[in-house]
């Protein structure tokens, strides 16, 4: 209970960060793009933080299950940002606030109930050979760097991270060229393999696992400017190392990253006298979900909904707009259409059938992460938190449609299911554990 408190107290820390960085970092630098700050509304915001709490104490203490990770980072990285940043962005009135959150704050609870009381779905591929299985994904790596290298101008280079949008202007042009298999090789292999080579290479000490993964996110990088490809690779690293020495942590240690996390940029932008860092790690991955999930709202409310006809119903739908939501989003909330207003579940539900929306495309990620459960429940948390890291931080910003394809869910799931239930504890093949030399006095039979 004593921890409990504790980290609630550290989620009223972490909503106040989010509140100081909104008003005092990026309200002030970015108010032409509609960034404005308004002081919250006493009574809703009281609202907002106690369904936050709720919706804390109701979460899982422990990790145990993988979508008990899964479910963390989207308590942390979407539904606070969602319940929270609204109050002060003036993008919607305080009563269309007022209301999403309770939708946003219901839906949640609906899904940690659901996804806790889902059918046991066993996806576990047995007899898989472990060699085998690396050689395949070693061989897959190399076939998709040479497409690469065949399709896009593939170097090893480090690029900065303010720099990356020609590179994706650049990428853009490529897919359009060479048509979506570039994209989904891409997003299969800085998703899930690297990852995974990762996390074999640190529990297995097979260096050159680890460097093929490591050092594989470079050039993806240097083609596509995901910045999320290179930082995923350090964070995947601390995940490894944390669930090896703590089998089932707290859920709460990523509250702690995440607010250390923040602290960390705002200190270095103190020292640089830049915005950089407050920009990357607090804007761009935190408060712009939250901004995004209300802006999905205000530009939808009194127009056509989307229906998914620009998406998976194309062939069955008309598309009712000239810019595809997204960028209908950057349009009317930045004033720049060139701008991907990328949103979560929330607001790219909503943008697609209202409320409902939310309700279907939360119904949706329930079942994958019921499918999450069947095909890694064999595994150790840190190793299907290391291949689940990358497209979960996709679906902060991302359709759950979209991410089953597109970031590689459903390329996760697949590979987990065909992963070894033992070897990530430093044992051998057999399972046995490397025996120790020790010497053995002799007995005196005198």
């Amino acid at each position: 209970m004593i921890s409990r408190c504790l980290t609630l107290a550290l989620i009223g820390g972490y909503a106040s960060l989010l509140h100081y960085v909104y008003r005092e970092e990026v309200s002030p630098l970015f108010g032409y793009m509609n960034l404005v700050y308004r002081t919250p509304s006493p009574w809703a915001y009281a609202v907002a933080l106690a369904l936050v709490a709720l919706i804390f104490f109701l979460m899982p203490h422990r990790l145990v299950r993988p979508s008990d990770f899964v479910l963390w980072v989207m308590f942390v990285m979407v539904a606070i940002p969602s319940l929270l940043v609204p109050q002060y962005a003036d993008v919607l009135p305080v009563d269309r606030t007022l209301e999403l959150t309770l939708v946003v704050a219901a839906t949640f609870l609906a899904m940690q109930v659901a996804v806790r009381a889902g059918p046991r779905i066993p996806l576990r591929v047995d007899r898989v050979d472990p060699d085998l299985l690396r050689l395949v994904l070693i061989t897959i790596s190399g076939l998709v760097y040479l497409h690469m290298a065949l399709t896009a101008t593939l170097e090893f280079r480090l690029v900065a991270l303010t720099s990356v949008y020609e590179l994706r202007a650049e990428y853009d042009d490529r897919i359009a060229t060479n048509g979506p298999l570039l994209a989904y090789l891409v997003r299969l292999q800085g998703n899930v393999v690297n990852p995974l080579l990762i996390a074999w290479g640190l529990t297995r000490r097979r260096w050159g696992l680890l460097a093929l993964g490591v050092l594989g996110q470079v050039p993806i990088f240097s083609v596509t400017g995901y910045k999320l490809t290179l930082l995923s690779a350090p964070v995947i690293v601390l995940i490894v190392l944390i669930f090896r020495y703590r089998p089932r942590p707290l859920g709460a240690g990523l509250l702690y990253g995440v607010v250390v996390t923040i602290l960390v940029s705002l200190a270095l932008d103190r020292m640089t006298d830049t915005i950089v860092y407050t920009q990357i790690f607090a804007h761009r991955l935190l408060i712009a979900p939250g901004v995004l999930t209300a802006a999905h709202v205000m530009v939808f409310e009194h127009i056509d909904k989307a229906q998914w006809s620009h998406a998976f119903l194309s062939p069955f739908l008309d598309y009712p707009h000239d810019l595809v939501p997204d960028h209908l989003v950057g349009a009317v909330m930045y004033g720049m259409p060139e701008v991907a207003g990328n949103a979560s579940l929330f607001g790219d539900g909503y943008s697609n059938l209202g409320y409902p929306g939310i309700l279907i495309e939360a119904a949706v990620l329930v079942v994958l992460l019921w499918l999450v459960d069947g095909a890694a429940g064999h595994l150790p948390i840190g190793i299907s938190g290391a291949v689940l890291f990358v497209p979960t931080l996709a679906l902060v910003n991302s359709s759950v449609f979209t991410t089953i394809l597109s970031h590689g869910l459903l390329y996760a799931i697949v590979v987990l299911a065909c992963l070894p239930a033992k070897g990530w504890d430093g044992r051998d093949r057999r399972g046995a554990r490397r025996p120790r030399h020790r010497h053995v006095p002799e007995r005196n039979h005198a």
